[in-house]
């Protein structure tokens, strides 16, 4: 036995053990994007003619063909497949049909955006300050933007002290200047990935009591 494997026993041992509550991982994230996507699924529903037009529209919207058959689909994949996640019945199609989802939105919505979902309006301590000194592709016209956004930021606050009850206007939140780039989106397909491969999880999805196959059930 290798030093390596007498020094780390002791660990291995405790992993092992944590091991048997392997089943709060999948559980944790289900818990967290089920509510994200029922409540787009439905906010969408409830605005069906206006996201058949946003989708359907090619000058002001996303131009999809068969745009009311889109707009079925994804509220079908958001708002059923965010109660079946929730419930943790049909996982790993219900994870693959949102991943597709997530892509589709952040290739037709959010790509040209870039990646933040709030615009950073310090440049100093953007993310892309680092990596604009490795001289990564699109981080000094992310550092250009949030100088801008900065600007107008700071504008916006001051027309609010100025003329409005700032102190009330800011009560439940800070102003912010939104990005809509793929982060969340992004986020959000990464974590459904853990889902598609290893299921609903042990003990806690209708999967594993129902449909074995689908689950990691031994």
């Amino acid at each position: 036995m290798s030093f390596v494997s007498t020094t780390l026993r002791p660990f291995n041992g405790v992993v092992s053990r944590v091991e048997l509550l392997d089943f709060l991982a999948p559980l944790a994230i289900r818990l967290y994007l089920a509510p994200i996507f029922i409540s787009a699924g439905w906010t969408k529903l409830m605005s069906f003619e206006d996201i058949v037009q946003w989708f359907g529209n090619s000058e002001w919207g996303l131009g999809f063909m068969m745009p009311t058959l889109m707009a079925v689909l994804v509220i079908l994949a958001e708002l059923v497949g965010g109660i079946m996640l929730l419930l943790g019945i049909g996982t790993r199609f219900v994870s693959l049909s949102l991943i597709i989802t997530m892509l589709v939105a952040m290739v037709t919505v959010h790509w040209s955006n870039g990646w933040y979902a709030i615009t950073p309006t310090n440049p100093e301590t953007s993310l892309s300050s680092l990596m604009n000194s490795f001289g990564f592709w699109g981080s000094e016209a992310s550092l250009t933007n949030s100088h801008e956004a900065a600007l107008r930021l700071d504008k916006a606050r001051e027309i609010l002290q100025t003329h409005g009850n700032y102190d009330w206007l800011t009560e439940t939140g800070n102003f912010v200047i939104l990005n809509n780039g793929i982060e969340f989106a992004a986020t959000y397909a990464i974590m459904l990935l853990v889902t598609l491969f290893y299921g609903a999880g042990r003990f806690v999805g209708l999967d594993y009591w129902f449909n074995p196959s689908a689950s990691n059930r031994h």
